[in-house]
């Protein structure tokens, strides 16, 4: 080529790329040349209306991790350095702990919840209003991603087109209700909508060029990352996406996906510096609420996959019943039969499981084939490229390849469910709904949509608060330790402020029922143990309560508010006359505690045997123990001064008097016990002095008991 025809090219090259530019900004102004604003108002208009009964709901189920019991959180915009360099679960915990494999890195959903707590204070009302202004907005860039990809679709009825159907099916779907309706599940929205704002840049990128829609479509990622890691997938969705839709050139379509591979790259590399061997971490503590197949062999495993595989594809059809819960074990048994002594699990003599596993089989068989068809050069198949959509965002909730600390959640499909939605779009809109005006595609478009957003709404108010939600799931998961737990602490909490005593009892026995159940279906369950310790303390049974604490602390033996629970019902069971049930309490604390802490509950034995039964013993042997843990401790050896004057050693209880005295001088019940034991001793004057000299003190230490 010669340099006129070199630099003619140019020229030519430029016009067009400025008649590109044009034709862009008329796409805006005339939906019928390209996007269309009717749609994009619509949709956001539509996404929002699905939540927006939310507005008034309070905080529920882990928004207290994340939000209201999170000390990063709760310090606003001074927590974010702290938000931003540590595991997300550390500011509720306040150190690391292995809870899932692989740890937590997402620092920005967090720092949004930050900066509302910075301005708003604690205040569910406006983070519910920014998760229903994001869904909203998350609507509208898919719809533009969709329309970006399937650019042949018919404009002249922007209201029926597989992007604007699919789009309104997807944002329906009653499955997404947990990451609509609860707070904390805006990691998932920021993660969806920056995963799509980063394809809809490269998309750009591939239709003009330009190397901002390049930066940018890495950037975005970055932020999609940094919101949840489960965007990863769409490393495989961008390729498999172009190979089914082509968009340009193989060269222009591998330089497009590169920057999101780099900061991919980025974001991994900050994630294992921050969370360091955590983040690299596989292994978890043993511990079944965080590994559910942990005590499953190796066919119940892999056949309670596939069983929990298969319930996913029948909530995509038909989403009914959810529930938030299925930790361990539903969805595989009801309580009845756990009770009866099943294994939790099921095998693969279960059909479903089964049938699950041929489905799956076949459904990655078709995948691949329709995608090797196109490789080959025949067209494009929606529904190959929608099945592989599908798998590949959904194989890392399956448990196939790790634990992912739960047997499923209904969240999981938030993605994964787009795989769904553009093929039964497809089919309505270009198999049932070729004809125009109110068709049978129509009709059915309408109907599931209608139905969708209905189960949707109502579906909503189980998430109102954490009694709501464990109200309306507590009979959907009745094999669920975990959800008749949460039942039973939600009717603990209310028996505490009901004011009707009879309508607390009965309260405080249904609450205890759940708990039992809990525990009959995992009865190493540390929570349940916990409440029905608080219960049977409300119940007044002291017995019960030491009982249940005492198997919360083998399982946490260092729990410090176990161990003052503990503490405190022994205390009452000595008010109440229960000597027998404070004893095994402080027993247990004596083989826990030590030091200072060790000495007080030796101290308290010591005068539950002296005081209370008389064996003075015993009371000297405890509470020589109190002052070897603690020879600071005064009241342990003002009481084994009494024991001893008790037992006629007289010498002996000055001694301990003398003593208790010399530590704490200003305790005028010491200094009565010293002045009435010199009046025994015939020093009856300096035993007056200090009788006088402790009602001065203490006018009323005379009435002490």
């Amino acid at each position: 080529m010669g340099r006129k025809e070199k630099q003619k090219y140019q020229k030519h090259k430029k016009e067009v790329e400025a008649l590109d530019e044009l034709e862009a900004v008329a796409s805006f102004a005339n939906p019928k040349e390209g996007q269309n604003w009717n749609a994009i108002f619509f949709m956001f208009v539509f996404g929002m209306l699905l939540y927006a009964n939310t507005i008034s709901f309070d905080y529920a189920l882990d928004d207290k991790l994340y939000i209201t019991a999170n000390e990063y959180t709760k310090k606003g915009v001074s927590g974010i350095k702290e938000i931003w360099t540590n595991d997300m679960m550390t500011g509720f915990f306040g150190k690391k702990k292995n809870l899932v494999e692989g740890g937590r890195y997402r620092p920005l959903a967090l720092t949004t919840h930050a900066i509302e707590w910075q301005i708003f204070g604690k205040n569910a009302m406006v983070s519910h209003a920014v998760n229903i202004l994001l869904y909203g907005f998350m609507g509208v860039i898919l719809l533009i991603v969709l329309q970006q990809i399937f650019e042949n679709e018919s404009r002249d009825r922007w209201w029926w087109t597989v992007p604007v159907v699919a789009t309104m099916i997807f944002l329906a779907h009653p499955t997404h209700t947990e990451v609509g309706a609860n707070i904390k599940s805006r990691d998932e929205i920021m993660s969806l909508l920056f995963a799509l704002l980063s394809f809809s840049a490269l998309l750009n990128y591939l239709k003009r060029g330009g190397t901002l829609p390049l930066l940018m479509s890495g950037i975005w990622f970055w932020l999609s990352l940094a919101s949840k890691e489960s965007t990863v997938t769409f490393l495989g969705v961008v390729p498999l996406t172009l190979i089914f839709f082509p968009k340009g050139n193989l060269k222009k379509s591998i330089i497009s996906i590169a920057p999101m591979v780099v900061f991919t790259f980025a974001y991994l590399a900050l994630r294992t510096i921050i969370l360091d061997d955590q983040g690299s971490m596989l292994d978890v503590p043993k511990e079944l609420m965080n590994k559910p197949y942990l005590n499953a062999t190796p066919d119940e495993q892999m056949a309670s996959i596939f069983f929990t595989m298969g319930l996913y594809i029948k909530l995509l059809f038909w989403p009914h019943p959810l529930t938030h819960d299925y930790y361990p074990f539903h969805p595989f048994h009801t309580y009845q039969e756990l009770a009866a002594g099943s294994s939790g699990y099921v095998d693969w003599s279960n059909p479903l499981a089964m049938a699950a596993a041929l489905i799956y089989v076949v459904m990655f068989g078709f995948g691949l084939y329709t995608l090797y068809r196109k490789i080959s050069g025949k067209g494009a198949s929606i529904l190959g490229y929608s099945v592989l959509f599908y798998l590949g965002t959904f194989i890392l909730f399956s448990n196939l390849f790790f634990d992912i600390g739960a047997f499923m959640n209904e969240r999981f499909l938030f993605i994964p469910s787009l795989g769904f939605a553009l093929p039964i779009a497809w089919f309505l809109v270009h198999k049932l709904g070729k004809k125009d005006g109110i068709n049978a595609g129509v009709l059915l478009a309408a109907a599931l949509i209608v139905v969708y957003s209905g189960m949707t709404i109502v579906r909503n108010y189980a998430w109102e608060n954490d009694y709501s939600l464990a109200t309306a799931d507590v009979g959907t998961s009745d094999g669920s330790s975990k959800v008749k737990m949460t039942m039973g602490s939600e009717l603990l909490d209310r028996a505490k402020k009901e004011k009707n005593e009879q309508q607390r009892m009965a309260m405080l026995k249904e609450a205890e029922n759940y708990c039992l159940q809990s525990l009959r279906i995992y009865p190493q369950y540390y929570p349940p143990l916990d409440i029905l310790g608080n219960i049977y303390f409300e119940q007044g049974n002291y017995a019960e309560s030491v009982r249940f604490f005492a198997g919360a602390l083998r399982i946490k033996p260092y729990d410090s508010r176990m161990l003052n629970n503990m503490e405190a019902v022994a205390n009452v069971a000595v008010k109440k006359k229960d000597f027998e049930t404070a004893i095994k309490g402080y027993s247990l604390l004596t083989k826990l505690l030590k030091g200072k802490n060790k000495s007080k509950i030796y101290s308290a034995l010591g005068e539950v045997y002296g005081k209370e039964l008389n064996d003075l013993e015993k009371a000297k042997e405890n509470l020589r123990l109190a002052r070897k843990w603690d020879p600071d401790n005064a009241s342990a050896y003002q009481k084994i001064g009494i024991v001893f004057a008790m037992s006629g050693q007289l010498d002996s209880a000055m001694t301990n008097f003398t003593t208790a005295y010399e530590l704490d001088t200003t305790n005028a019940r010491i200094l009565l016990n010293l002045g009435i034991l010199h009046q025994q001793m015939g020093h009856v004057k300096i035993g007056n002095a200090y009788v006088q000299k402790a009602y001065k003190m203490d006018p009323t230490v005379g009435g002490e008991k």
